[in-house]
């Protein structure tokens, strides 16, 4: 059975005075990872229509560009909620080519290409992260056990009355590059692939 993904994502004005609230809080930085997103579905787009979604997610370090790790996740469609729910399961694998093929051979192929800088915050009670996301600037997601833990944890960084973001990466992109008129399958960082 798939766990819950309970999280709390909020638009970051200022990502130095955010870090420095964060450190502050008593958290300190973990390493920067540069990610590659690739959304799988089939031709139909049934996941995306589902409310679903299979994410392909590699990790570089962002010092060397070094893997770190390579995640296939499924997230199920989201609950009724003030924050993001959705049922999520996640499968370490050893290298993302060899899951491209079999994503291929049983009808699936690439549909949404994103890029993103995450940088953790650790030693909460939650998980903070901090993100750089192509054409829409920063991000902290908050995720935690529960909507209390969440909130508690917002609350705890000053955030208790910033608007929550329920929707995904993937949706704010495709709207701005669609407004934009760029290359509606891709969202990379410049000079990016």
């Amino acid at each position: 059975m798939a766990a819950e993904e309970i999280e709390a994502k909020i638009r970051v004005a200022e990502a130095s005075a955010f870090r420095r609230r964060l450190i502050e809080s008593g958290r300190r930085a973990g390493e920067t990872v540069f990610e590659v997103n690739r959304l799988f579905d089939d031709a139909a787009g049934s996941l995306r229509r589902s409310g679903a979604a299979l994410r392909l997610r590699e990790e570089f370090r962002e010092a060397d560009g070094s893997t770190v790790r390579t995640l296939l996740t499924y997230k199920g469609p989201r609950a009724e909620s003030r924050m993001k729910r959705r049922p999520e399961a996640e499968l370490a694998v050893e290298a993302a080519e060899p899951l491209v093929e079999i994503l291929t051979a049983i009808g699936l192929s690439e549909s949404f290409r994103y890029e993103k800088r995450r940088t953790p915050f650790l030693g909460g009670a939650s998980e903070v992260v901090l993100d750089q996301v192509p054409h829409l600037g920063h991000f902290a997601e908050i995720e935690g056990p529960t909507e209390e833990a969440v909130l508690a944890e917002m609350a705890d960084l000053g955030l208790a009355d910033a608007p929550l973001i329920r929707t995904s990466y993937v949706h704010l992109l495709s709207e701005h590059l669609e407004a934009s008129g760029l290359d509606p399958s891709r969202a990379v960082f410049e000079g990016g692939g």
